[in-house]
């Protein structure tokens, strides 16, 4: 069971990996969700809703006036999958390193190897047709990784208490 475990952990590592790399290779109109999002959404009742909202990002003002409400709630999504894939990202990394490191060990390792993985990522799309790398992505990219890697160190620090705990 332990040895399926294991080969789960490099399985989903090397998936997520494997995405990431398709996804930074694909132009920009291949991902564009904003047709569909505009089939979905009431974009009259966004753009009354919405009106005034904006928010900065990468030296841009990101709102309903400028990119639509179809974009603006794609800039979102977008933006959130980035979050999320990097922190499971992270998460992947601790499992695979944690079969041979210890806690002090596999947590850093972790975050340094996602957020190489978040640069490289960045620079793969600067070669891909209507896509460009940016900073702030990585930036965004290491937020969602440091988010789940302080989940696993408050977890790590509470599940040792509670041993220490009971042990007493």
């Amino acid at each position: 069971m332990r040895r399926l475990k294991k080969l789960l952990d490099y399985l989903l590592l090397a998936a997520i990996l494997v995405g990431l790399f398709l996804s930074s290779s694909q132009p920009y109109y291949k991902q564009d969700l904003r047709g569909t999002i505009s089939k979905v959404v009431d974009e009259q009742s966004w753009n009354e809703r919405m009106e005034g909202v904006s928010v900065p990002y990468a030296g841009k003002e990101i709102s309903v006036e400028n990119k639509g409400a179809a974009g603006f709630i794609e800039f979102f999504i977008r933006k959130g999958t980035h979050f999320t894939v990097f922190a499971l990202l992270a998460f992947s990394f601790y499992r695979v390193f944690s079969h041979r490191l210890s806690f002090a060990v596999a947590l850093p390792w972790s975050a340094f190897c996602s957020l190489l993985v978040a640069v490289l990522d960045e620079w793969h799309q600067t070669f891909t047709p209507d896509r460009t790398g940016m900073v702030n992505d990585v930036l965004l990219d290491l937020a969602g990784s440091v988010t789940m890697l302080l989940i696993i160190l408050l977890n790590y620090m509470y599940s040792r208490r509670t041993y220490h705990y009971k042990m007493k």
